[in-house]
């Protein structure tokens, strides 16, 4: 294969790895996929990060009524995704027809629902499929983590965070068990105000979360343990914190 078609191929891949990893291609997309995947190790390994956030979800947390501050959490990531796609230009909020459909299929899933009743690893897989997951191009710059000593935490916890174009992952391996009726809950500290939401939460133990809010050089990324559902400031003290340059 020339490398123009490889890398025709690749971005193409991008667009699709959410639905795929879901289940929600036709046929002949998923076979264009497969095709790639057995040619391309960075898809495979963004592929086995998407399956871990999809695999939580089934077992993520039981229907309950969402919580009453769910809504203005919700709408202020929708306010700064907003903005980032009006600086990105007038096509940069047109999905290309293969991630609309994953979305689609996304909301119709059961266990999506069962799993954004208590806000769990959901926006993870939204932020990877809206904003496309896979690295084709740009500055990229990762970060180590500093994994605090408070209770529960293993000697064997790593985290570091990735940024591009003020979209971040965050990588954690060997997380803890999260305590009981309690989630991780990331978070975004700018200059001395108070952490905000960022609209991410998780259960896995290893895994690479994308995060949902934007983070801008200087601001912290924070994670600490919740109460399912998540919080609108933090309850416990940082177990993760990121400082990208």
């Amino acid at each position: 294969m020339s490398s123009h078609s490889f890398t025709r191929a690749h971005a193409e891949t991008a667009e699709a790895l959410g639905a795929y990893a879901l289940g929600a291609l036709p046929d002949d997309e998923a076979e264009r996929v497969q095709a790639h995947l057995r040619e391309c190790d960075r898809c495979q390994g963004d592929l086995a990060a998407l399956r871990l956030a999809v695999d939580a979800l089934p077992s993520a947390a039981p229907p309950v009524d969402a919580p009453a501050e769910l809504e203005p959490r919700v709408m202020s990531i929708v306010r700064a995704e907003a903005e980032l796609l009006q600086a990105a230009g007038e096509k940069a909020d047109r999905p290309s027809e293969s991630r609309r459909r994953g979305l689609g299929a996304l909301l119709s899933r059961p266990a999506f629902a069962a799993a954004a009743a208590g806000g769990l690893a959901v926006a993870a897989i939204v932020g990877f499929l809206v904003g496309g997951g896979v690295d084709t191009g740009g500055s990229v710059r990762t970060v180590q983590a500093h994994v605090t000593s408070v209770a529960g935490v293993v000697p064997g916890t790593t985290a570091a965070l990735r940024v591009k174009d003020h979209r971040a992952t965050l990588m954690v391996r060997d997380m803890p068990e999260p305590p009981a009726q309690r989630v991780y809950e990331v978070w975004v500290k700018h200059g001395r105000a108070a952490p905000v939401p960022a609209g991410t939460t998780f259960v896995v133990r290893s895994g690479d979360i994308p995060i949902a809010h934007s983070v801008n050089p200087g601001d912290q990324v924070l994670v600490t343990a919740e109460p399912k559902g998540g919080s609108l400031t933090p309850t416990s003290s940082p177990m993760i914190v990121a400082r990208p340059a």
